[in-house]
């Protein structure tokens, strides 16, 4: 199970990668254009404040020919671990299929059915992400599209795994990962809101409080 943060934002990136252990960061045009900064420079910094870890980075063109340029200008520049988001159409899955044949690593993006995620997954695509609230807004059934997802790679012994995507809240997230996705990329936000609430803080207060009442202030590297 990996957790990813799927923003652009440098401060949230430094701050999460230090409290979670994060397997990489998610970007998309939109996400992107948030931060009204020069593209590479922008995407340089987030690779040199994780490291090693994923970074997703997306085509902006529309036919295969044009895919695969901007595909190497972004390898060229980030590096070969970089993974080149893919919208999943027609030419997209053309554009996958050549890409893993010149030996880039892919996510298959924009994925609606488990009919997509199957032809991204047979020209070799390293995830598929399925969007979870778009979905929903569509009158989906999300948690059924991953499970058929998730069932048709068990099944066929596929090596591609499922990024879910695009959430907003984080039941959401939840619902993905026991569903059977292997990943999920979410903001920043939604990861606090999972283990900041006001029940979690009356709790910690009270075993605070608990504590005060016998060792006062002292805490427990002081005791003998």
């Amino acid at each position: 199970m990996k957790i990813i943060l799927d923003t652009a934002h440098l401060e949230d990136i430094r701050k999460y990668n230090r409290i979670y252990e994060i397997a990489g960061v998610t970007s998309n045009p939109t996400i992107l254009s948030r931060e009204c900064a020069d593209f590479f420079p922008l995407l340089q910094n987030i690779r040199q404040e994780i490291g090693d870890k994923e970074l997703h980075v997306q085509v902006t063109a529309s036919s295969c020919t044009e895919m695969l340029l901007e595909a190497k200008s972004i390898v060229n520049i980030l590096g070969k671990d970089t993974y080149i988001k893919v919208p999943t159409n027609e030419e997209g899955i053309k554009t996958i299929k050549q890409l893993k044949h010149l030996g880039y690593k892919v996510t298959a993006t924009a994925i609606y059915t488990a009919q997509q995620a199957m032809l991204a997954a047979s020209v070799g695509a390293d995830y598929v992400a399925p969007y979870y609230n778009r979905m929903n807004n569509l009158n989906m059934d999300s948690r059924q599209t991953i499970t058929e997802i998730a069932t048709l790679f068990k099944l066929h012994h596929c090596e591609t795994e499922i990024l879910a995507a695009s959430f907003k809240n984080t039941n959401q997230i939840m619902d993905a990962l026991l569903c059977g996705a292997h990943a999920v990329t979410a903001s920043p936000q939604l990861y606090t809101q999972m283990v900041e609430s006001p029940v979690i803080d009356h709790a910690i207060k009270e075993f605070y409080k608990d504590w005060a009442s016998v060792y006062q202030d002292k805490p427990i590297y002081e005791l003998k």
